[in-house]
């Protein structure tokens, strides 16, 4: 039986930097030296790793995000439209609702045959 890998402090911070720059879980398994199996059975039984990858992408998302509004807030024009797309729910697509079709539709085409029949020449 292999001895178990248990990560020590120093790489558990550097698992978190791996994860804030958005390394896959590829790229993490070969800075830390392991095998991707190997990886993935460590992250299986450690929940302070799975943590750490976790944060460290989080911390990923916030910067991104933080610098993205920065540049939208000051004009950038694409990234406005990206920011309202996604943040907000907007849209530039227009959308069209079908109307409802009126009741009376039905009766058309019975009235255009009932139109179209001759006249009767009873007269009274």
């Amino acid at each position: 039986m292999r001895p178990t890998i248990k990560f020590e402090k120093e790489q558990y911070a550097q698992v978190a930097k791996l994860a804030e720059m958005g390394c896959t879980d590829e790229e993490m398994a070969a800075v830390m030296q392991v095998s991707l199996s190997t990886w993935k059975r460590m992250k299986s039984r450690d929940d302070l790793l799975v943590q750490t990858v976790a944060e460290g992408k989080a911390n990923l998302s916030v910067k991104l995000r933080r610098m993205q509004i920065e540049m939208a807030m000051s004009g950038d024009r694409a990234l406005l439209i990206h920011l309202g797309k996604h943040l907000l729910g907007q849209s530039d697509k227009v959308v069209v609702e079908d109307k409802p079709e009126s009741p009376l539709a039905q009766f058309l085409p019975r009235a255009e045959t009932i139109k179209n029949l001759p006249q009767s020449t009873d007269e009274e």
